[in-house]
């Protein structure tokens, strides 16, 4: 379960008990104020633990609102699998694309098994479900889904943004067929007039109507087109950690993207077996992604999937 879902839970616990004590006494229940006060304590230091721990699986609330949810006593159960299936397909599309580059147009996920998240318990207060990520060993670092997860509450989050620039950043970064995933859900959402709130981890967001029919029309008012391309040119910036780089092209304009984990590792090899290897020549394939709004000038975003050559001893 989220971290504040949990800490949050406690914490109403404690403001109950708080009232009951001062009730007991008030009437001079001696039983009553032991075992509220015993609570008390358990509950500090869950909650002292709780901070101190950090969850290293992947773990989200979705709670829902709206024409298809009955209070806190139902929901619609087609408008329930349908959002939980599509909500599944943008983790398992951002979760291929982060592990190895780029998607194919057409064809399975890659991976898409690493991804699957179980229901593990429902919403207390607003309908909804909590999803997890299970595994029979503990794990010391966050798991790749638990980072990927975060990532998808940012893009949902960014699309559905008052903000139009927020929308814009998200969309440089997108593929086509999470572009697709994320049409889905928030046709779902719209077409239902329905709203969903997140928590994740220590955080979350509300997409209400107006933000959940943003996405909508943002969604259905883009196209993105992916093409591969060899570029040649000097490498100029790269920062493996954070999986980014900067190459001035032959024709003297910079270019700068995200770069996939293989080429990140083909770097950090480079560097280790040549010396240091910025500013010097390199040949690297690339996925050229065109975003086109609607009335907008298209923009072109780079990502480097592999370096053909690198450094001019290569």
């Amino acid at each position: 379960m989220p971290l504040k879902l949990t800490s949050d839970s406690l914490k109403a616990e404690a403001a109950e008990l708080r009232q009951l004590l001062v009730e007991a006494q008030r009437f001079g229940d001696v039983v009553g104020e032991i075992q509220y006060n015993e609570r008390l304590e358990e509950i500090s230091r869950e909650l002292y633990e709780l901070a101190e721990s950090d969850a290293n699986l992947a773990s989200v609330a979705l709670f829902f609102s709206g024409k298809p949810v009955v209070g806190s006593r139902g929901i619609a159960a087609d408008f329930a699998g349908k959002l939980l299936e599509s909500y599944q397909d943008i983790v398992s599309k951002a979760f291929a694309k982060a592990e190895i580059g780029a998607l194919g147009e057409r064809g399975r996920v890659p991976m898409k098994q690493s991804t699957d998240l179980m229901v593990t318990g429902l919403t207390h207060g607003s309908f909804g479900f909590v999803l997890e990520e299970l595994s029979d060993q503990a794990e010391i670092h966050d798991t790749a889904l638990k980072e990927v997860l975060s990532s998808v509450s940012d893009l949902l989050r960014h699309v559905g943004a008052e903000n139009e620039s927020e929308f814009d950043e998200a969309a440089e970064d997108l593929d086509p067929r999470t572009l697709v995933a994320l049409r889905d859900f928030f046709k779902r959402l719209d077409s239902s007039e329905a709203a969903v709130r997140f928590v994740e981890g220590q955080r979350e967001f509300f997409l209400d109507e107006k933000a959940v029919h943003r996405g909508r029309v943002r969604t259905e008012a883009i196209e993105i087109d992916e093409k591969s391309a060899l570029l040649e040119g000097i490498l100029i910036g790269f920062l493996p950690d954070h999986r980014k780089f900067e190459l001035r092209d032959q024709t003297g304009v910079t270019i700068y993207g995200a770069v996939s984990k293989e080429a990140a590792e083909q770097f950090e090899s480079a560097v280790q077996y040549q010396g240091p290897v910025i500013g010097e020549p390199c040949k690297a394939e690339f996925i050229v992604r065109e975003v086109r709004p609607i009335n907008q000038a298209p923009r072109l975003s780079y990502r480097l999937i592999g370096f053909h050559r690198l450094g001019s001893s290569a």
